[in-house]
């Protein structure tokens, strides 16, 4: 379905002069796409015919593919939609004579003389700074979402309490993802391929919830604490971070009071963490 749709983007954009260039980014552009992969294009629309293009944005896509979403988000520079057949789209839209497009990951579709220029691939390394802030950012954010754990709990918000603890499992791949040393360059719905196995294994193990009790959200939340307890502190050290010790210590110290006073004691013992 995405094969046809690309198709028949690639010619309707080649033949409205308006649209200098279009090419693909993400899984298309990598050259990497499965059956499940979004399409995100881009069009880099003449300066003279932005605005009356973004007017019509909508009925240029639709005479493509019906749509049953629609959205223009950021102020207008990215279309989000869904096709009738469930085809997943993000059409950025740019204004300009030249954009910039990056070796390796790019497929051109169309392009006037001159419409784009090429920009070496990063390679697939993480660095040192990128490793550093994403450690310096997902972390404490950990921490501080785990001190939250008896909100929910005393409030009896059991479904508030499961989308924290999802939110806080995604905090904990993005930290474990470091250790392989791999930059992202893919959506957050590929996440296999930058996680080490064996890392992947335990939060997958972790990620049980058989019964939307509090006893249940609890150990669900202690046992991804107990995963960044016993790794975040390497992957920290791996990549020259100070690990927020301090922190964990505050987190995990009012976690434990908070739910001793609930009456949750039994829960606490199956985690030495705590």
């Amino acid at each position: 379905m995405q094969t046809q749709f690309i198709e028949s983007l690639a010619a309707t954009a080649t033949d409205d002069p308006r649209v200098r260039a279009a090419w693909l980014a993400g899984s298309f552009g990598k050259g990497i796409p499965d059956r499940w992969s979004d399409v995100d294009a881009h069009l880099l629309i003449d300066p003279a015919h932005s605005d009356d293009f973004k007017a019509g944005v909508q009925g240029w896509l639709e005479s493509l593919r019906p749509l049953v979403l629609y959205r223009l988000m950021f102020g207008g520079q990215m279309v989000n939609a869904m096709t009738d057949e469930g085809i997943r789209l993000d059409v950025w839209l740019h204004s300009g004579e030249n954009a910039e497009v990056v070796e390796g990951q790019t497929l051109v579709l169309c392009a006037q003389e001159g419409s784009l220029t090429w920009k070496p691939h990063p390679g697939t390394e993480l660095s040192q700074a990128e490793a550093a802030a994403e450690l310096e950012r997902a972390i404490p954010e950990f921490w501080r979402c785990v001190a939250m754990l008896p909100v929910p709990l005393g409030r009896d918000e059991k479904l508030i309490g499961a989308a924290g603890n999802f939110l806080i499992l995604l905090l904990l791949t993005d930290v474990l993802s470091v250790q392989s040393g791999i930059r992202k360059d893919r959506g957050v719905k590929a996440l296999n391929g930058f996680l080490p196995p064996e890392l992947r294994r335990l939060a997958e193990d972790a990620t049980s919830l058989p019964a939307l009790t509090h006893e249940e959200l609890a150990r669900f939340q202690l046992r991804l604490a107990r995963i960044m307890h016993a790794h975040g502190p390497a992957i920290c050290e791996q990549w020259n971070v100070n690990y927020p010790q301090a922190l964990e210590d505050a987190a995990l110290g009012y976690v434990a009071r908070e739910l001793g006073q609930m009456g949750y004691a039994s829960v606490l013992q199956e985690f030495e963490i705590v």
